[in-house]
């Protein structure tokens, strides 16, 4: 039998794990649902932004030193009411926090499950200016895994981009039903030069028997 994996998303208290408070947590939907990362979001979370709002919330480029985008939202498509979605600020995200984003599998896997990025859903290619432009170690995308404690206060992360930069999301192949952690931030760069609104796809690779 398949194993599945089940994407969620902590927007109440990221200190509380999936399995304590279900009502934390939203389910994401892999093909309608995208996140959104920026600043001072609090105006965007009764509709869809448009590319002029997102530009206008962007995360200003220091001439210096490397900023942290400071907020993640889920654009939630399930909660689309007369035609209004709404979105939810996800906690946690950047911080010195555990229970950010959570990986529901039901089943063992046959490798152990890990986070990558890519520039789109073909997966083919990992070139945008956010991945690296094409050097994976480069990549503003810092991933972390929390399944099994706190990243740190000053956690830095691993660069995700391509297959060949990833973060494993457990110590070994999963034997039976179990939620995964971990907790990612956008860094960019001290005096990037080129300003840019990127897409982009994270993906959970793993293999079932």
């Amino acid at each position: 039998m398949a194993t599945t994996v089940t994407i969620r998303v902590n927007y109440v208290d990221a200190d509380v794990n999936y399995a304590t408070t279900p009502a934390d947590y939203i389910d994401v939907d892999p093909i309608n649902d995208y996140f959104i990362w920026s600043k001072d979001l609090n105006d965007l979370l009764d509709h869809e932004p448009t590319s002029d709002e997102l530009n206008e919330h962007a995360e200003a480029i220091d001439d210096v030193d490397d900023v942290t985008v400071s907020r993640l939202l889920l654009m939630d498509s399930s909660h689309n009411i007369g035609g209004s979605y709404y979105t939810h600020i996800i906690k946690g995200m950047g911080e010195n926090k555990r229970y950010v984003l959570c990986f529901s599998f039901d089943n063992v896997t046959a490798t152990i499950p890990r986070l990558e990025a890519w520039d789109d859903n073909t997966h083919t290619t990992a070139d945008n200016l956010c991945l690296g432009n094409g050097t994976p170690a480069n990549s503003f995308i810092k991933a972390v895994k929390t399944t099994d404690s706190l990243p740190g206060a000053s956690w830095a992360g691993t660069p995700i981009a391509g297959a060949s930069n990833y973060v494993e999301l457990d110590t070994a192949a999963l034997t039976g039903a179990k939620d995964l952690y971990a907790n990612v931030k956008i860094v960019i760069p001290g005096a990037y030069v080129t300003p840019a609104q990127e897409t982009f796809v994270l993906t959970v690779r793993y293999t079932y028997l």
